[in-house]
């Protein structure tokens, strides 16, 4: 419709809310950085390397902080995501939210979309 008020093709771009994403980056990144050290550490359980007394407590830290930054149904869903998301044998298991509602989280863009989605449902509670 536009196009023909206009006279011209139209061509329309939704850009990003620059604060979202780099909340997203962030976001990225310290999930990413979690999961790998998480991973890690089953490595070196796996050769029998007994790191996990001293990296229990930082592990804990971590756990503390993201109960402390998120409300508790994102909190389950990020630590989910960490530490039970898949099997020894890589398949991936699916989250359940408080509702009772399954959520596959392929990815950390997955959980990312999750968040968003208890962050809007946080919103309307409040309103």
């Amino acid at each position: 419709m536009l196009e023909k008020i206009l006279g011209a093709p139209l061509d329309l771009k939704f850009l990003p809310n620059p604060d979202e994403e780099k909340l997203k980056i962030d976001f990225h990144r310290i999930i990413s950085n979690f999961e790998y050290v998480w991973k890690r550490q089953l490595e070196l359980e796996k050769h029998e390397v007994g790191l996990s007394t001293y990296d229990d407590k930082f592990f804990r830290i971590i756990e503390d902080m993201i109960h402390f930054c998120f409300d508790a149904e994102a909190a389950e869903a990020i630590l989910f995501y960490i530490y039970a998301r898949t099997t020894e044998d890589g398949q991936i298991q699916l989250f359940t939210d408080p509702q009772g509602k399954h959520h596959k989280f392929e990815n950390i863009d997955d959980l990312w979309e999750y968040m968003l989605v208890v962050a809007e449902k946080l919103m309307d509670e409040e309103e």
